[in-house]
């Protein structure tokens, strides 16, 4: 008798009261996926974690272990992502996700530097499903792999393979960089062949030409990050610095090439070692301008496109 006047005063709890009542686990994986949309890598974690104690069905509980390990990878802790990733693969061969896990252990493969195995995975991942979805991204990890690995010109292709066959990719704005960047890496080594550059003269550098150097390398960083989606919010302001940057860097290259035409001028067809070593370092300089402009004409173009889209 006792139990009907306790569940009235249970059932005259305010509202308030009763949603703050401890509950039991989320039988809903969408809600682990709603903390992985919305950037909360740990508490998707953790939820999961939590979940797949709760002995959810099959379906779901093959999808927590896929997010898992995406949600691993995001937080950079990359041994459980694999982990979490074969685990997902050798017991659920045949889930619905299953392209997508095959695709995140190719790029969980570049992610641990293993350049060569990346390779295999993805080049295996894109015979089974060349029509996938994934498939643009597939040909990105391609690249960059050959990239890291110095094969510079079969990286081109498949950067140029992702222009020609996927052109509205999310990845197509950093297949063109990369392909931009092989670009300038190729002039300036045929630049190099063209002025007979001894390997001295090469390395030797001035002040200056370090802090320039140190300039287009923070470029190549914020570009990169802000491919990455964590650029700066502002793209207006940073819309209006990068076009006071290209207007100053376009005069400081023209001053430049002035000083170097005026040097050979002078110095004529077989100038004197000082007057060598004086064009060698303005033709340094300037090749530095001239990639630091050339990138930051790309990534204008690319805040343009994009500016405002939230992106």
């Amino acid at each position: 008798m006792a139990l009907v006047p306790l569940l009235t005063v249970f059932l005259c709890l305010p509202l308030p009261l009763l949603q703050a009542l401890p509950s039991g686990p989320s039988s809903d994986i969408n809600d682990g996926i709603d903390l992985f949309r919305d950037g909360q890598y740990d508490k998707t974690i953790e939820f999961l974690h939590a979940f797949l104690q709760g002995s959810p069905k099959d379906t779901q509980k093959a999808a927590a272990y896929l997010l898992l390990a995406k949600s691993y990878i995001a937080v950079g802790t990359l041994d459980e992502a694999e982990k979490n990733l074969e685990y997902y693969i050798a017991n659920y061969p045949h889930a619905a996700d299953i392209q997508e896990a095959l695709y995140q252990k190719g790029r969980l493969l570049f992610l641990q530097d293993d350049f060569e195995d990346c390779l295999q995975s993805l080049q295996s991942f894109l015979s089974l499903y060349p029509r996938s979805a994934f498939a643009p991204s597939a040909w990105f990890w391609i690249g960059e792999s050959l990239y890291s690995l110095g094969r510079l010109d079969e990286a081109q292709s498949a950067y140029r393979k992702i222009l020609t066959d996927y052109p509205s990719s999310v990845k197509v704005e950093a297949a063109q960089y990369k392909v931009s960047l092989i670009q300038l890496t190729e002039k300036e080594v045929e630049l190099a062949r063209l002025l007979k550059w001894s390997h001295e003269e090469f390395l030797r550098s001035t002040e200056d030409f370090q802090a320039r150097e140190k300039t287009y390398q923070q470029a190549i960083e914020a570009y990169q990050k802000r491919l990455a989606g964590t650029g700066a919010a502002d793209d207006q302001k940073a819309l209006a610095d990068l076009r006071q940057a290209l207007a100053s860097k376009t005069e400081e290259v023209s001053s430049l090439a002035a000083q170097l035409a005026k040097v050979g001028a002078a110095a004529g067809s077989t100038p004197a070692a000082p007057d060598a070593e004086q064009t060698a370092t303005l033709q340094r300089l300037l090749t530095a301008e001239q990639k630091a402009l050339a990138l930051k004409e790309i990534y204008l173009g690319w805040l343009e496109r994009h500016a405002g889209a939230g992106k």
